[in-house]
């Protein structure tokens, strides 16, 4: 039995009427556009440091003096749906290229192809879009919660726990407001000076994916002072618990805990002692600015951030636990930055330092969970141990050098690498200058000794190497960027 529902007949008087009504409504509905193109190039001047943790399978991957390029562009447009909700949708793509070579490999470039979203969300405000007493966003966004940071901080959303990696760098995407670098919620609240975000995120970069971490932000604006505090409870609910603790991980090596996630302690050889790391951990971090300008009322021909004071610390994972983790001091970075007045001729000139006294390094080198979770060579992100890589993975020969399988010597006296010197990279430095013209035109340069990674690439050259350890790991170390580009 076929049942048929019957239309209404609509005079054409009311036709026109909701024809009407949809083509205002449509016509109603104010869309933004905002293109964005760039173009990078630099080099890396100095890098003591050419070592890869996989000699044997990989040769190794020597930056020192060698070129740096990017380019792409991105497009996103907003909508106002009503007075009090806003949709955003943005993609982009761009290519990096950079030069490396060794004894081995000579010179040769290496390039990745990727595409990014920048926006897929929906916002729905309470009281002024401009500055709302309330609102909610769920989908990808970007959410910058110290915007003061050019290129050193944000500790709290970026980077891991245990291990407690930074991350940084020219062009760094979590530290551009125009980039998707959430996946999830922000609920925003504001009351007078004060003004808070809860915010739930699910990792989509590092594996073990699909974790979800809740953190909260909040600030105090007091002119000319402004603080902020937070707390991230990284991976807080993980989509498999198994993965979070991968040296306890029942189908590893036919359930034998691997030496990469565990600390074993033979002070008692007869009771030994086992530490297992885990990548769940809870940061802290706050934040300080004071406006120099304003408080002292110096007037001239200033940018609005000229004379501003910065700054940022954090607790990267509160929980003591083996000695590779049992100091919390050795958990805390810590940095410090100024926007120099340059009487109109830029728009920003400041100066970043950071002091970060982690005794281990700053490399993303091994695969996580023995290849449980995902290769990173698959997706182009790597999983660190929560353990730093020994000595042994790296062939030390009188603590002083190495040999690589071809029989040629790299040093590492003096780097992070040499055990006996692991204060060599705490310091970190970055100096950017930037200028607007005509409002849309941007010029970019800063050299730094920073946490630059290059882009990993999977390719036979760079499989699980590439991509993973600091490129700068000496003082001696910095390299320079230009960019040009345009935004609307």
């Amino acid at each position: 039995m076929r049942f048929i529902k019957r239309i209404p007949r609509v005079s054409p008087a009311w036709a026109g009427i909701f024809l009407g009504a949809a083509v205002s409504a449509q016509c109603a509905t104010n869309y933004q556009f905002h293109p964005k193109a760039w173009v990078d190039f630099g080099r890396i001047v100095n890098a003591e440091d050419t070592l890869t943790n996989q000699p044997s399978q990989f040769p190794i991957l020597d930056y020192n003096g060698r070129s740096l390029e990017s380019h792409g562009a991105q497009f996103t447009v907003t909508a106002d749906l009503s007075d009090q909700m806003e949709g955003g949708f943005g993609f982009g793509a761009y290519k990096a290229t950079h030069a490396i070579g060794s004894r081995q490999t000579n010179y040769m470039a290496v390039s990745l192809y990727q595409v990014f979203v920048s926006e897929a969300r929906l916002t729905v405000y309470k009281g002024d879009k401009a500055d709302p007493s309330l609102s909610a966003t769920v989908g990808v966004f970007p959410y910058i919660y110290n915007p003061d940071v050019k290129n050193l901080g944000l500790y709290l959303l970026r980077g891991m726990v245990y291990p407690g990696i930074l991350s940084g760098g020219f062009g760094d995407f979590s530290a551009d407001s125009s980039k998707g670098n959430i996946f999830g919620a922000r609920l925003h609240h504001a009351y007078g000076p004060f003004s808070g975000d809860l915010i739930l995120n699910c990792e989509l970069d590092i594996p073990p994916t699909f974790d979800w971490s809740l953190a909260y932000v909040g600030h105090v604006d007091l002119h000319p002072l402004r603080f902020g505090a937070g707390i991230n409870f990284y991976r807080l609910l993980p989509y498999d618990p198994k993965l979070e603790t991968p040296g306890k991980h029942p189908e590893v090596l036919n359930g034998a805990p691997i030496a990469n996630y565990i600390e074993v302690n033979r002070s008692n050889p007869a009771a030994p002692d086992t530490t297992f790391f885990t990548f769940q951990g809870i940061k802290l971090d706050a934040t300080a600015s004071l406006d120099l300008q304003e408080l002292l009322g110096i007037s001239g021909p200033f940018a609005k951030d000229d004379w501003k004071l910065y700054g940022e610390a954090a607790v990267i994972g509160v929980r003591n636990y083996g000695t590779i983790y049992g100091k919390l001091s050795q958990r805390i970075p810590v940095m410090l930055g100024f926007n120099f007045p340059t009487w109109g001729l830029l728009n920003h000139l400041a100066l970043e330092v950071e002091y970060y006294g982690a005794k281990y390094r700053n490399d993303l080198a091994l695969v996580g969970n023995n290849n449980l979770v995902a290769d990173w060579t698959i997706q182009n992100h790597p999983t660190p141990s929560p353990k730093p890589p020994s000595d042994s993975l790296y062939g030390f020969v009188n603590r002083s050098y190495y040999i690589n399988p071809a029989g040629d010597t790299v040093r590492v006296a003096g780097t992070a690498l040499d055990k006996e010197n692991l204060t060599q990279d705490d310091l970190k430095w970055s100096l950017y200058a930037e200028k607007i013209v005509a409002g849309h035109i941007q010029f970019i340069a800063q050299i730094a000794n920073d946490h630059y990674r290059p882009r990993p690439v999977a390719t036979s050259i760079e499989a699980s190497t590439g991509g993973t350890a600091e490129v700068f790991a000496s003082p001696k170390d910095w390299y320079y960027m230009l960019r040009v580009g345009f935004f609307f």
